[in-house]
């Protein structure tokens, strides 16, 4: 979010400052900024921007903004006995890769990749308390990595079951790149099967995505389905009839055969 000032204030404010300090770095949250904060004494008003302070009487000061404090770090040792489906033969190997990680992350404790990898290793030996700690703390590193706001949405959705933390980590995902589709999938699966009470949303979500991704066919299927599920029978031939024609342009001719055949039950 941009501070909103006029132009005429605009280009006093960068006047000011460039001739005061050659330009000045403007701290901003990755989770949104604040607006301009007004403190009034008896005698003069001091507005804050982005850590330049400027009073009634014309002064200008460069406060010095702190950096955003992280949280501890996850603790790197955890238990390996956990409840999963692997052979002994395949849980020794994520387990050795788990080691690989921590290592890493002891001589490098702000590596983004070593902690994704580390939340998808513990997942996979059913620690999904591990995976989450790791996902969440890269977000605490960078607010914008993709990868963890999507892996929270399917861990908080099938695993922890926490269906309020799921659909904010998909809607994060979908705000930082509206054209990644499974953003969308997976909002639409967890609206489906667990939050049914939003069911009503899903057209909208779904159109939003398909105008981002015009040849998502399967946001369209969904879409489709979603209609024919509830006895639209018209925004259901449109819907499939809309993802045909994707399929065609894709050259996909056994989705194109299988979409036909859909349709054709449609009544």
């Amino acid at each position: 979010m941009l501070y909103m000032m006029n132009k005429k204030n605009l280009s006093i404010f960068v006047v000011i400052v460039l001739a005061l300090a050659g330009g000045v770095f403007v701290y901003r949250d990755m989770r949104g900024t604040k607006g301009p904060q007004e403190t009034t004494t008896a005698t003069t008003t001091t507005t804050t921007i982005g850590g330049v302070q400027m009073t009634g009487d014309g002064k200008v000061t460069i406060v010095p903004v702190s950096p955003k404090k992280l949280p501890p770090a996850p603790s790197l040792v955890r238990s390996t006995d956990f409840k999963n489906t692997l052979t002994p033969e395949i849980k020794t190997i994520v387990v050795a890769r788990i080691n690989v990680n921590v290592e890493a992350l002891k001589k490098d404790p702000k590596n983004l990749e070593n902690w994704i990898m580390l939340g998808v290793n513990r997942k996979t030996i059913g620690d999904y308390e591990g995976a989450r700690d790791a996902w969440e703390y890269v977000k605490a590193l960078n607010p914008n990595d993709v990868v963890a706001w999507n892996n929270l949405g399917d861990l908080y959705h099938f695993y922890l079951k926490d269906y309020k933390k799921s659909e904010e980590n998909w809607k994060r995902t979908i705000m930082l790149n509206p054209k990644y589709v499974q953003g969308y999938r997976g909002l639409v699966e967890l609206y489906t099967y667990s939050m049914k009470e939003k069911l009503g949303e899903i057209p909208a979500l779904l159109k939003e995505g398909i105008s981002k991704n015009p040849d998502a066919v399967d946001l369209q299927v969904f879409l489709a389905r979603y209609y024919k599920d509830r006895g639209d029978v018209a925004l259901a031939k449109k819907a499939y009839g809309d993802a045909i024609v994707s399929a065609e342009r894709l050259n996909n001719t056994t989705l194109v055969a299988t979409l036909k055949a859909d349709l054709a039950m449609v009544k």
